[in-house]
């Protein structure tokens, strides 16, 4: 049986994760589709976000958009894992043992 507060703690990281991941997925639509001026704005998000992503995935899966964009394929990736991650801590904070 787990404590109550290590299935808060697992709450906790499953609300990061998911939050993370949703904002990631944001992300990768604006990057994707807005327009050079205002995609200009998310530049410093970017940069900050490519430091967190692992160094083997970096660049991996871009793509051009027909709108002038980039699709951030490692940015979709790492959001996928964090909210896979969001969903393992709510099976496991819900999880009797």
């Amino acid at each position: 049986m787990r404590s109550a507060g290590a299935r808060a703690a697992l709450r906790v990281l499953a609300l990061a994760c998911r939050v993370a991941g949703w904002a990631l997925l944001a992300l990768v639509a604006a990057d994707a589709v807005l327009p050079a001026g205002p995609r200009t704005l998310l530049l410093g998000v970017n940069g900050f976000v490519s430091r967190l992503v692992p160094a083997p995935l970096l660049g991996l899966f871009v793509f051009q958009t027909p709108f002038g964009g980039a699709l951030r394929g490692d940015f979709a990736v790492l959001a996928i894992v964090l909210l896979v991650l969001d969903w393992i801590f709510r099976r496991l904070s819900a999880s009797p043992r």
